[in-house]
């Protein structure tokens, strides 16, 4: 059968993105070997090839529960099975992840490839060329499941922070060569354990007993007994595979239903939020749900900024055999239709699919019974859609800072070529002069030099107030301390609240307070680089510098950035279950969550603005050493012509070479840039459809 347009789609994806890391990296090499621009830009530029390498196309299957998110998950990327180094003929169907009956995923999953970087080894490697060199290779030590306990919720630690704690995972070899042992693996996915009710309360599985039903304080699970409830045994699954799709840049996440979402303000504020796309299902069988609009409305709707598809799975339970194949049509069409109006959406993003079928069709070849499970369409939808998407977004990376750098080298070669352009017709001019005008010269350049000298030291000692008003003005309101206490006080204060309006109130209060450090820092900016400007000013217009080459700090779309993030969560207090959680263990992981990732965006706005402070003082200093330097070689250029006439031409020859190498330097930068910005041009997005 052909490949699927989605896996050809990554895969002309995963070429581009290895050519543009060679790129990256020959550009990298070349700045450092330049040695141009400031080291925080350069430490950038060598880190970008990392950054693009590491940029996964992250996926999120979100549905109700028995929705069927992991068997299309198995249909569309792994339905065959795993890379094996022996094939084993005796098996019935290949089926990767536990999807069957009574096998239910019951925490969120995060699939991943062991070794993307390895394929950075090589160029033009494929998809396939990955998956036939790996054949006879053994998976055992390498592939492997991390377990994340259920208690863990009890921790006041978000899971991107327990993912640097090893200790904090159960860790369990995937044997892929063995189909059995595999199995027995990934079922620990759909394990569950009995556990006291006051215990599932502690971790915000239970509603607060003052929130239980009368009569219901003690409830009798049949197989665990009286005061006891069913959990689930683990928080959050890691798979770690060494799969050619998987290594190719692709991360898969399969999500438990509505209960684990609104218990987990992680998963919604974390892995949710960070997915490049969505696909939520819903069942062909049931239609919108309740629970199906609590999901769309509540996590998905307003994310504009995400690649959203909806798919009406399990269309195959409208498969009538009495019915003929016009009717069954029509009824998919109307479900699609009504499915739609209800979501707000327009019928073209609703996909009728059925993942079981598309995986049974794979496993048997039947083209047709393929085709009639609507997976093709599905996959050319997926390809058409996330792979431009994660293109684009690869790209918006590299642009900016590259074609600034770039940008940046050129334009201090052309001022280094004009300098020693200018240096030379004065040597010439210099040779045409009497001896009686060289001592003059001479006299002038010395004076030159010591009326700089003086000027520099007193700009040198202005830098200690510089970094003053940085600390005072810009940095001081972005305080890690500060921010600190205002986390502390509103959690404290959050948690006393009893109703959803205080809840609210207290989260828009929180990011008012944040919103006014802001404003403070973004006023200490302004103050700090008009004094910055003012002092270099004085000294550019005595002196003749270059202006200065350096972008203000801009703070205001990072501000605008913190609104939204405001908004965002203002509107999601305002969604949740306050009359079952107020009190509980999600309000507290909720803020915790969400003042975290506040805190994080406004250390990094802090550190930006550090390291712009930084950037632009290595930028003075440079344009003033120049001057220094430039004109001390004139003079020492001047006293040697006192000495001897005939070290004009030596003077000559040299600044032809230096010319010659200034010119090397500008080819090989346009020679490394080349393949670069042919890359960031070339029109990857029309994927090849499945035939």
């Amino acid at each position: 059968m052909n490949t699927s347009p989605i896996v050809s789609g990554l895969d002309i994806l995963h070429q581009w993105r290895q050519q543009l890391i060679l790129a990256l990296q020959d550009i990298a090499n070349l700045t450092a070997d330049l040695d141009l621009l400031p080291s925080g830009t350069m430490l950038k530029m060598e880190t970008l090839a990392r950054d693009v390498q590491r940029a996964a196309l992250r996926v999120a299957f979100v549905g109700e529960f028995s929705r069927g998110k992991t068997e299309l998950i198995n249909a569309l990327f792994f339905a065959d099975g795993a890379p094996t180094a022996q094939p084993d003929p005796s098996r019935k169907g290949n089926r990767l992840l536990p999807s069957s009956s009574g096998q239910t995923t019951m925490c969120p999953v995060e699939i991943q490839g062991l070794h993307p970087a390895r394929a950075a080894h090589g160029k033009g490697c494929t998809l396939q060329g990955l998956h036939t060199a790996r054949d006879g290779q053994a998976h055992t030590a390498a592939n492997s499941i991390q377990l994340l306990p259920i208690a863990s919720r009890t921790l006041d630690v978000p899971i991107e922070r327990l993912k640097k704690a090893k200790s904090a995972w159960q860790h369990f070899p995937l044997p892929l060569d063995d189909a059995q042992k595999r199995g027995e693996a990934l079922a620990r996915l759909t394990e569950t354990i009995c556990v006291d009710i006051e215990e599932a309360r502690k971790m915000g599985l239970c509603p607060p007993l003052n929130r239980t039903p009368k009569g219901m304080e003690r409830t009798v699970c049949p197989t665990c007994g009286l005061g006891k409830v069913r959990i689930p045994r683990w928080r959050h699954a890691i798979i770690h595979m060494d799969h050619p799709i998987l290594n190719a840049g692709l991360t898969v996440f399969d999500t438990p239903g509505l209960n684990a979402i609104g218990a987990e303000p992680e998963l919604t504020f974390g892995m949710l939020a960070d997915a490049d796309a969505i696909l939520f299902l819903l069942g062909a069988d049931t239609g919108v749900t309740q629970s199906d609009l609590s999901i769309w409305d509540q996590y998905l709707a307003r994310n504009s900024q995400q690649q959203q598809i909806v798919l009406l799975n399990k269309i195959d339970t409208l498969w009538d055999e009495l019915q003929e194949a016009a009717a069954i049509e029509t009824e998919i069409a109307q479900q699609v239709e009504k499915s739609a109006q209800q979501l707000h959406i327009a019928a073209q993003q609703v996909v009728p699919v059925s993942g079981h079928q598309g995986l049974v069709a794979k496993v048997r070849k039947d083209e047709r019974l393929l085709k009639r499970s609507g997976l093709p369409a599905l996959e050319q939808t997926m390809a058409d859609i996330l792979v431009p998407a994660q293109h684009a977004a690869i790209r918006k990376i590299c642009e900016a800072l590259v074609k600034n750098g770039l940008s940046e080298q050129k334009s201090r070669l052309q001022e280094e070529r004009q300098r020693l352009e200018a240096q030379k017709q004065s040597v010439l001019s210099l040779k045409e002069r009497t001896e009686e005008k060289v001592p003059k010269l001479i006299a002038q350049h010395q004076a030159l030099l010591q009326r700089f000298h003086a000027d520099r030291l007193h700009f040198e000692a202005q830098s200690q107030r510089f970094h003053q008003a940085v600390e005072e003005h810009l940095l001081t309101p972005l305080s890690p301390h500060d921010f600190d206490v205002i986390i502390n006080q509103a959690r404290a204060e959050m948690l006393s609240a009893w109703t959803t309006g205080g809840i609210v109130e207290r989260l828009r209060q929180f990011f008012s307070e944040a919103i006014a450090h802001f404003d403070r820092a973004l006023s200490g900016a302004q103050t700090v680089s008009e004094e910055f400007a003012a002092e270099y000013q004085a000294l550019q217009a005595q002196y003749a510098l270059p202006d200065l080459k350096t972008v203000p700090y801009a703070m205001m779309p990072r501000r605008a950035e913190l609104l939204a993030m405001a908004e965002t969560y203002e509107r999601f207090g305002k969604t949740m279950e306050i009359a079952v959680n107020t009190q509980g263990a999600v309000v507290r992981k909720m803020f915790l969550t969400v003042a975290m990732r506040t805190r994080d965006f406004v250390m990094e706005t802090r550190r930006d603005a550090e390291s712009w402070v930084d950037r632009i003082m290595t930028v003075m200093d440079q344009q003033l050493q120049r001057f220094e330097a430039q004109t001390e070689e004139e003079l020492q250029a001047l006293q040697q012509i006192a000495k001897a006439v005939d070290f004009v031409e030596t003077r000559v020859q040299q600044l032809e070479q230096a010319l010659m190498a200034v010119q090397s330097k500008e080819e090989r930068l346009n020679q490394a840039a080349f393949p670069f910005m042919k890359l960031m041009a070339a029109d990857i997005l029309a994927t090849p459809a499945s035939t």
